[in-house]
């Protein structure tokens, strides 16, 4: 297996990619609606939060599940 160097990250890129993951650990397992910085709504199903947005009008948040372990959520488990 042929292993490539990561890929350097400025400090300060990799410092408001930390406080980003810090902002979402409250939301573990759980969809969010992200704008921004900002997570406006978050629950068990994504449908629901679907219903969030359509029902106050949100526009422009980003639908996602915030992952529980980054690894096995994208589908990377069992790999060497």
């Amino acid at each position: 297996m042929i292993r490539l160097p990561e890929p350097r990250v400025r400090p300060e890129v990799e410092a408001r990619r930390k406080a980003g993951a810090d902002a979402l650990r409250p939301f573990i397992g759980r969809f969010v609606a992200q704008r921004g910085d900002e997570v406006l709504c978050d629950a068990e199903a994504p449908q629901d939060v679907v219903a969030w947005i359509h029902r106050t009008g949100a526009k422009g948040a980003v639908i996602f599940r915030v992952p529980v372990d980054p690894e096995a959520d994208m589908g990377m488990h069992g790999q060497d």
